[in-house]
């Protein structure tokens, strides 16, 4: 069906990646809007994973069939957000984009958000121990997850495809042509969003480490 970092990370603890950041870090936080900065921050990139979405349904952001953000923002929010947020929030950006790019068959659309569902508990896995290994095996369980569920969808809910096994086996043939871009495309945002963010704690961690330096010079 078609969809609409270094070598090492610092490892996760507790419910959300604010872990990461090294403790005397000086890091501006919305304490009275109940929210860390590093939430903030993860749901400003989840937030452009919709818009990128929205942009390339469109039109204007020429990408291959199935090359799209959906897995990556449930895999990166399932490893960063605080535990009550850590769906709701890629959930409500993924509904957010489908009402301006418009609802398809249901019983597909269902399986679409299972599959998605998945690589946001694969990214809760995530939180413990995040390594570059780990991020690429869980972002290709996330597009094996999508490839089997959705097509199967399509078979077992669409006229498409004789309702027996071969019909089946000729929707996953079918599907196989595009499960590369989904792999790509995931593996790709994936790099984007992690990435992203591991990069603003690398300057930020650096910027403090040069004022703290030019203070006790």
């Amino acid at each position: 069906m078609t969809r609409r970092v270094s070598s090492a990370f610092v490892p996760l603890g507790g419910t959300s990646a604010d872990s990461v950041l090294p403790k005397n870090l000086n890091i501006p936080r919305m304490e009275a809007r109940g929210a860390s900065f590093t939430t903030v921050m993860v749901v400003g990139l989840v937030v452009l994973g919709a818009v990128i979405r929205v942009v390339r349904d469109a039109g204007w952001l020429p990408l291959p069939p199935n090359v799209a953000p959906i897995s990556a923002m449930a895999l990166f929010s399932g490893a960063y957000l605080p535990r009550r947020w850590t769906f709701v929030v890629p959930l409500s950006a993924m509904l957010a984009s489908d009402l301006i790019i418009g609802f398809y068959t249901l019983p597909v659309m269902v399986a679409v958000y299972a599959s998605f569902a998945s690589s946001n508990l694969f990214g809760r896995q995530l939180r413990q121990r995040l390594a570059v290994r780990r991020l690429l095996m869980f972002s290709l369980a996330g597009s094996i997850v999508f490839f089997l569920v959705t097509n199967a969808a399509v078979w077992a809910f669409q006229s498409m495809y004789p309702h027996t096994g071969a019909g089946l086996m000729q929707a996953y043939a079918a599907g196989l042509p595009f499960f590369r871009n989904t792999v790509l495309g995931d593996l790709g945002f994936v790099g984007l969003f992690f990435g992203l963010y591991r990069a603003v704690v690398v300057y930020l961690t650096w910027r403090q480490a040069l004022a703290t330096s030019t203070t006790h010079g």
